[in-house]
């Protein structure tokens, strides 16, 4: 092996400043494992991670004591939506179904859905079925982020997916929802003991808008609290995110779930505007994705920055 000067001065630098460059593969491993468990090949872990599927094989069979310190943090952040970004063939249904559902408990019609390409009559009549494709979970996702906030247009659909036990969007975090082992919010268990060291360390990384390196072993309880402090103080929802190890939206519904105001100017802007029921429901969900095509092929403001667009405001 060539010798390399750089490598060696960098990392001679980094163990006299007390940094160290490995450390136990114990975490890593069991991250992996959940994948693993969830029917996740390990290709398609290799390719979302960044290793190669020898490295991930080992890891995940324990030969490997130590990893690289910057691979624990990657694996360690890896969300399911991740991983499925990079499936080209069949990925675990049960996000999908969880957001089908969610969808129905606040009002939209499988027609509606189904007018999207969302495969809603295979999964509400199937939902023992394992595997989706990993289009129809995209294509899911895609319909899920544009609607989840506003309201459907049919009651009907409400009493029955209630009737049913579906659960609404706010009861599930958007980065856990594909995950096997997430429990949702309505039957959650009791408050557990909160790390006021690692709050501590969220909020000033959220102060300064950056991203906390502790970020992704946060317990529940003590992102919320971090969360909640940020909100308070001003931080946007984007640093918010950032700081606790979560996308935007999920900040948002847990703000919301929990009663949190968020003392942001842009936040204390307005209250969120939501589509009042009317019964044009898969009209409007057409007439989103014909505004959705047009965005991407023209200088328009993105639909992620137009939320009213996604809805036909």
């Amino acid at each position: 092996m060539a010798y390399n000067k750089a490598w060696r001065v960098n990392y001679e630098r980094e163990r006299a400043q007390g940094h160290r460059r490995y450390v136990p593969a114990e975490d890593t491993r069991v991250r992996l494992q959940t994948l693993v468990d969830a029917h996740v090949s390990l290709r398609t872990i290799a390719r979302a991670s960044g290793l190669s599927d020898t490295s991930v094989g080992r890891l995940v069979a324990g030969e490997q004591r130590f990893v690289r310190r910057t691979t624990a943090r990657r694996v360690a952040a890896l969300r399911f939506a991740d991983v499925f970004e990079q499936e080209s063939g069949n990925v675990p249904s049960i996000g999908t179904i969880r957001r089908i559902q969610a969808l129905m408990a606040i009002g939209w019609r499988k027609s509606d859905l189904e007018a999207a390409g969302v495969p809603a009559s295979n999964l509400i009549t199937r939902p023992d079925r394992e595997w989706v494709t990993a289009t129809g979970w995209r294509r899911t996702r895609d319909v899920y982020d544009r609607l989840s906030m506003t309201p459907g247009p049919s009651q009907v659909c409400r009493d029955r997916a209630r009737a049913r036990g579906y659960l609404p969007p706010l009861a599930w975090d958007d980065d856990t929802i594909d995950d096997p082992r997430a429990v949702p919010a309505t039957a959650a268990a009791g408050p557990h003991e909160v790390d006021q060291v690692a709050v501590d360390r969220a909020v000033a990384a959220g102060t300064a808008g950056v991203t906390c390196e502790t970020a992704a072993l946060l317990t529940p309880d003590e992102r919320l609290a971090a969360i909640r402090v940020l909100a308070l103080r001003g931080s946007s929802d984007t640093d918010i995110a950032r700081a606790v190890g979560v996308v935007d939206r999920t900040v948002l519904r847990l703000r919301q779930r929990n009663a949190i105001e968020s003392m942001h100017p842009a936040a204390k802007a307005g209250p969120l505007r939501c589509l009042p029921v009317d019964a044009s429901g898969t009209e409007r969900l057409q007439r989103s994705q014909r505004l959705s095509s047009a965005g991407r092929d023209s200088t328009a403001t993105p639909l992620a920055q137009n939320p009213g667009a996604a809805v036909g405001l």
